[in-house]
């Protein structure tokens, strides 16, 4: 598989969740620094619930293959017992392809 079939595909994977959507485009935003799930509802206005799944993958309406983490467009890490994430550069790149 090419890089531009994967850009592609990840492309319409975000355009399919707002949430997905968002909370990428407000971790780029901050890019390189980290935040916590509360932060990123609180910064976005989403709720938390949504936050995790498209973070993370929890039932059925985030699917964990289609997660942010685990399309490598989030960097998961533990820091002082807390879970706190960050763009990665693949996540950057992706986001500059959404918005043009």
């Amino acid at each position: 598989m090419t890089d531009e079939v994967c850009d592609a595909e990840l492309i319409i994977l975000l355009r399919k969740s707002k949430v997905r959507q968002m909370v990428l485009e407000y971790l780029v935003s901050i890019y390189p620094e980290k935040s916590y799930p509360s932060e990123i509802a609180r910064e976005t206005g989403l709720g938390i619930n949504g936050i995790y799944g498209a973070l993370n993958g929890v039932s059925n309406r985030y699917k964990k293959e289609n997660s942010l983490v685990n399309l490598n467009l989030v960097k998961k890490e533990r820091k002082n017992n807390i879970w706190v994430y960050s763009a990665t550069d693949v996540g950057c790149g992706t986001c500059r392809l959404l918005i043009r």
